[in-house]
């Protein structure tokens, strides 16, 4: 019985038709997403590596679905990225 209500902590209100990376459709409700843990652990993985600038949002993207088996886009990846830390001239002190 436990597992079950932290299974449904774990789910996430769907709020756009757009499902995005790391989740997927809840099996019994659509309304609902899951997390994909393989994949919220290597999107965690890669951004650290943007945000200090080891590899490019491309070489990410291909790391990405080369790992997961699931595409995402440079400018998807960016604007998760943007959103977390802020853009580029932010971490780097150009503008606040």
């Amino acid at each position: 019985m436990e597992s079950l209500l932290q299974k449904q902590v774990e789910l996430k209100r769907r709020t756009s038709s757009t499902v995005p990376f790391g989740y997927r459709l809840h099996d019994k409700d659509e309304r609902y997403m899951e997390p994909i843990d393989k994949e919220l652990e290597a999107l965690e993985a890669v951004e650290g590596m943007i945000v200090k600038e080891e590899i490019s949002l491309r070489d990410g993207c291909d790391w990405l679905e080369n790992y997961t088996g699931r595409s995402i886009t440079p400018m998807g990846l960016k604007k998760i990225i943007d959103r977390k830390y802020g853009t580029r001239q932010e971490r780097l002190g150009i503008i606040s």
